[in-house]
């Protein structure tokens, strides 16, 4: 299928999907609490680090739902924006490269932005303190994360990569 590269899409969140990864979070924060008492000391540290952590999943993709409205991802001729990382457009012109990183089975889509365009571009502050997280585990760039998106990975993915493709003349 031919996307057409001259329009703007707007990818707005699905909230079945965001309410399904809140209910599968407080599932882990339970189950982790059962884990507490029942396995001694390895599984006190285990548990509460599984409340802390998916709790935490938990807090933010809850904010997330009822926070943010409108469009989350926006694909245009000018360049490609994530509300979630920035509140600019990254110009087309901007991205070196586009690559997919996966981390216990969920992908993100990760561009690699002109350091100098990065450097000068106000990230959010979780975006700026996940940056040097994502990039120790080989997800060096911005990464854009497909899950709760009415947009599945894969279609996102080729999405932005043809707007990319057009913005730099290539011929496919």
């Amino acid at each position: 299928m031919a996307i057409d590269t001259t329009r703007t899409i707007e990818i707005r969140y699905s909230p079945w999907r965001m309410i399904g990864t809140v209910v599968v979070a407080v599932g882990f924060v339970l189950l982790s609490l059962f884990i507490t008492p029942a396995h001694g000391f390895i599984g006190l540290i285990v548990g509460y680090f599984g409340v802390i952590f998916f709790g935490f999943i938990a807090l933010v993709v809850a904010w997330r739902l009822l926070a943010l409205r409108g469009a989350i991802v926006t694909v245009s001729p000018r360049g490609v924006r994530d509300t979630r990382l920035t509140g600019e457009t990254v110009p087309w012109s901007a991205i070196r490269s586009i690559s997919t990183w996966s981390a216990y089975n969920q992908p993100a889509i990760v561009l690699g932005v002109d350091p100098a365009y990065e450097r000068a571009l106000k990230l959010t502050t979780l975006a700026r303190l996940t940056r040097p997280l994502n990039a120790a585990v080989g997800a060096d760039g911005l990464c854009i994360a497909s899950q709760g998106l009415k947009m599945g990975h894969e279609t996102l993915l080729e999405t932005i990569t043809a707007y990319w493709h057009r913005a730099r003349g290539d011929r496919l």
